[in-house]
Formats: structure tokens, sequence, C-alpha cells
């Protein structure tokens, strides 16, 4: 059963309202990162790394239904569902690579200089391996599904027609 106008203006409400507080809970991290050099710290600079993903991810779903409502093939919807692709899977790899780091730390040893150096490699792989299927996704369509960014009821994202996409490059990976 499809949603009523009437329930998907009060999800739209709630998902703006949330992704509002959401993006100022971004915003105070990266500003008390930036603010206090005490913050400096691995993890610290992990969880602001991820900030900065967070806070895209929240902008896209703050754009909420307007995506859809624009037109499916328009740049506002292809873009909001490639920042979602992008960010959203983003933010579990990295409570991933904050995990590695303790693990790195505790077992492995490794002294902050040493953790300090692995975090280009977090940045490319918590941000690298999301592009590439959202990238890849802005562009890929059939006769018989249509583009695989359109409407999927709350924003644009991957549409029904490409659901196991869904499975395979978001739910599966972050389960």
């Amino acid at each position: 059963m499809p949603f009523t106008t009437a329930q998907l203006n009060a999800i739209q409400v709630t998902e703006r309202v949330t992704s509002s507080f959401s993006i100022l809970g971004s915003l105070f991290i990266i500003f008390t990162f930036l603010a206090s050099s005490a913050f400096h710290k691995p993890i610290n600079r992990l969880v602001f790394y991820a900030s900065w993903g967070n806070m895209a991810a929240n902008v896209a779903t703050l754009i909420s239904r307007s995506g859809i409502e624009a037109g499916v093939d328009a740049p506002l919807c292809q873009i909001q569902a490639f920042i979602i692709q992008m960010f959203m899977p983003a933010d579990s790899l990295w409570t991933l690579a904050m995990a590695f780091n303790v693990y790195l730390a505790l077992f492995r040893g490794y002294s902050i200089h040493e953790l300090r150096q692995q975090e280009w490699k977090y940045l490319l792989l918590c941000y690298g391996i999301p592009f590439i299927p959202a990238i890849a996704f802005v562009f890929v369509q059939t006769e018989a599904r249509g583009r695989v960014f359109g409407s999927a009821t709350l924003w644009c994202w991957i549409t029904v027609k490409w659901d196991f996409l869904q499975i395979a490059v978001f739910y599966g990976p972050v389960w």
C-alpha cells in the first residue's frame, strides 16, 4: 500500500528536522576539532573526517522528496542519489577504520605517529570505495529498468527496479 500524501509530508518534515539536527552535530564536531588542538588525537581525527561525509549525507536527506518532485532525470535527483550512495556507506567504513585503529594501537602497538600515517589510506578507502558505485550508477540505465538512480520513496536513490543493488552495495556491506 503506497503512502498517502499526508504520510509522505509527515515523513518529509521528520526527515528534514532530523537531518538538520545531524548537520548541526556534524558542524559542532568539525568546529570543535578545528578550534582546539586538544582534540587532534587519532580517533578524533577519524571522527572529524567522517563528519564531513555525515554532513554531506544529511544535506542530501534534507533535500528529501524535492529531488523526486524535480523529476528522476533532473540533476537535483541524480546529485542527491549520488551523495546518498557515496556518503552513507562511507560512515560505516569510517566506523571500521576507527575499530581498526583501536586494533592497531592495542594489539600491534602502533604509536600515534604510525596511526597518523594510516589516515590517508583510510580517507582513500572510506571515500574511494563508495565513490565507485555512486559515480557508476549515475550513468547506468537499461530499457527494461530505466536509470539506477530515481525515486526511492523518501528521496532519490537506487530505485525498486534495481533493488538488488541496494543489498549488494549498501545494506549487505553495512550489515
